[in-house]
């Protein structure tokens, strides 16, 4: 049997102090604590009292927090402390604290519950008076200077970095960002659902999946790259407006825009499109916006300011390789098409096609350039297999890509919902799987069949909200806005 041995993992200090809670008869980590409210609370109802009205108060209030100042200056000690929703002073003076000697055992980090009154110091802050104060939680590690508190430690340690201003205000807005999506959606009668994330087929994208056993069943299954195809399957069921926010994986690389677990917005709207999608987004985006104070639309990304003031540019994606790269792909043959692709560095290690080759050719000259939002329309058809055909030009299909700062944020189309196209168009991508594209998408003949029993006309939309939060708080990467980012672990 291994056993535990607490000295070569904890600060010596604090297990010497430790033992000396127990040894005085403190629990240093009781089963519950009692607080008579939030910090913020006891603030706000004495903070316009001055020092004579709280002297006429004789209520006792209960207080608790983590220790972040300490100050000694001799029989008299002031502590700060905090909780979520705020600070506050406590006053501590030998003779009128039940144990003034459980001060010398108290250390920053240390959640404490103090007992008390409110009073003002000779400097006029507002602080409890404590008479009662008991340890609630030992910590054992001093906290870490932020100053020497490299990249990796703040991704391996992220609930000691989630203590420096920077990230908490981060991820604070990535989650208001996630709250108020679904506020937003709700209010428009959207109904929020979920589906699997360990599934048979993975489908819904093109992507590298992660693969697992299931023993129940003894079949390989693959944590989903999408939940394009169980959404739909809703949408045959008999809902309409639905919403799904969840985690997504793709077994991928790992860089500023990129992470290999993610959390996605899928939404599906019942008689919509994808011109519907597209004010969809801007309003989302834009209530977004005004809901973490940025009124003016406006934010500062890579070192320019971004407008979202809508509507958002709407650009063809032939016309924005003609725009950004002075190349007229309309005008040009196959033949010319491909010889111009290869001179830019473009393999098509799958074989060549026309679309391939304008959608490496946006991907590899234009994407990174865009800087205001813009909806990139017009994709090729044979690049976007669950998307409608554009009725007046059927080699296109009736998506959008939305790109900000070369970002690419949002994915919409106006569903497929003909089953015999669907099918067809699965046995298109499932030649080039055989054929070695292994990011080919998969065919699903259970979701072809579900299809034949009708689904309506439908827009829909993914949005990446890691890359949403990363954008809307000026987050120079997608580890910034992500709470616990994937790491390799060491041996």
């Amino acid at each position: 049997m291994t056993d535990f041995n607490p000295e070569e993992h904890f600060a010596e200090d604090r297990l010497m102090k430790l033992d000396r809670l127990r040894s005085d008869g403190h629990n240093p980590y009781p089963p519950r604590a009692k607080r008579t409210g939030p910090i913020a609370e006891f603030v706000d109802e004495f903070s316009q009292d001055d020092r004579e009205e709280l002297e006429s108060v004789d209520d006792e209030y209960v207080l608790v927090g983590r220790v972040e100042r300490f100050n000694d200056i001799g029989g008299i000690t002031f502590l700060g402390i905090g909780d979520d929703t705020g600070d506050v002073q406590l006053f501590l003076q030998e003779g009128e604290l039940d144990d003034y000697d459980v001060l010398e055992l108290i250390d920053e980090f240390d959640y404490v519950q103090a007992t008390g009154t409110p009073m003002r110091t000779n400097r006029g802050e507002l602080s409890l008076n404590v008479n009662e104060l008991s340890v609630i939680t030992k910590a054992l590690r001093h906290p870490p200077s932020y100053e020497g508190f490299n990249e990796k430690n703040r991704i391996r340690q992220r609930g000691v970095a989630i203590q420096s201003d920077d990230l908490r205000t981060r991820l604070d807005d990535r989650f208001l960002i996630l709250s108020e999506t679904r506020d937003f959606l709700e209010g428009l009668d959207f109904t929020e659902v979920d589906t699997p994330i360990l599934q048979n087929i993975y489908g819904g994208g093109s992507a590298t999946p992660f693969e697992t056993f299931a023993s129940a069943i003894e079949e390989d299954m693959y944590l989903r790259i999408a939940m394009e195809l169980h959404l739909k399957r809703l949408l045959v069921g008999g809902y309409e407006n639905i919403f799904e926010i969840g985690k997504t994986f793709r077994n991928e690389d790992i860089d500023t825009t990129h992470h290999p677990e993610f959390t996605m917005l899928e939404l599906y709207q019942a008689y919509a499109d994808y011109e519907t999608m597209m004010g969809l987004t801007e309003d989302l985006v834009t209530h977004l916006l005004v809901e973490l104070g940025n009124e003016d639309l406006t934010i500062e990304f890579g070192g320019e300011t971004i407008d979202f003031s809508t509507p958002w540019r709407r650009l063809r994606m032939t016309d924005s390789i003609e725009e950004y790269a002075d190349i007229s792909v309309k005008d040009l043959s196959d033949e010319r098409l491909r010889e111009i692709a290869l001179n830019q560095g473009i393999e098509f290690t799958e074989g060549y096609s026309r679309g391939a080759a304008i959608m490496e050719l946006y991907e590899e000259l234009v994407e990174d350039r865009i800087t205001g939002p813009t909806f990139v329309t017009a994709f090729p058809k044979e690049m976007s297999p669950l998307c409608k055909s554009d009725p007046e030009d059927p080699d296109v299909a009736e998506r959008f890509e939305l790109v900000v700062s070369g970002i690419e944020v949002a994915n919409a189309f106006t569903e497929l919902n003909d089953p015999i196209e669907q099918g067809k168009r699965f046995a298109q991508q499932l030649e080039k799987y055989r054929s070695g594209d292994q990011e080919a998408h998969r065919m699903d003949e259970d979701f072809v069949e579900t299809l034949a029993f009708g689904m309506p006309p439908t827009g829909g939309v993914g949005i990446g909200m890691d890359r949403l939060a990363m954008l809307l708080t000026g987050s120079t990467s997608i580890k910034q806005v992500i709470p616990f980012p994937m790491y390799a672990s060491e041996n």
